[in-house]
């Protein structure tokens, strides 16, 4: 019997440019090597914020606080913007950067090219300072918000 798991979607941006039509002619083999080029399949990682960081609202201003592991950061705050604090609880569960990008587009009146623009440059920069972290497949369905 297989392990029940919650229904997600997880958009991927199609940037490998065949039309939604050529894609659904690709037979199936054609249909994974067009998955696995390096546009798309980076459009379907998954990313969490790192256990050694976390986020807090004290008198309704937030701060990122570093509470564990060996990182760049330990002795220092992170004093964080409305759009990084979005972009933050974005990953607070696994997510890709499609996903953050989606939501964004609800819930800021930008330009998708904008909001791309920033969930890419907090998803590099993050991974670059280890505060975000790469899932993989097995990590996924771990729910790590607070009740």
């Amino acid at each position: 019997m297989k392990k029940y798991e919650g229904p997600e979607f997880h958009f991927i941006y199609n940037s490998g440019g065949l039309s939604g039509d050529d894609i659904a002619k690709l037979s199936e083999e054609e249909f994974v090597d067009y998955l696995k080029q390096d546009s798309i399949s980076e459009e379907k990682k998954k990313y969490r914020i790192s256990s050694d960081f976390i986020l807090r609202e004290i008198a309704g201003e937030y701060t990122i606080v570093p509470i564990g592991g060996e990182n760049a950061f330990m002795n220092t705050m992170m004093i964080p913007n409305d759009s990084a604090v979005f972009l933050w609880k974005s990953f607070e569960n696994p997510g890709t950067t499609e996903d953050a990008v989606r939501r964004g587009l609800q819930e800021y009146k930008v330009s998708e090219e904008t909001i791309r623009n920033a969930a890419n440059r907090f998803v590099k920069e993050s991974l670059k300072y280890e505060i975000l972290k790469e899932v993989k497949e097995n990590e996924s369905n771990v729910d790590r918000t607070e009740s």
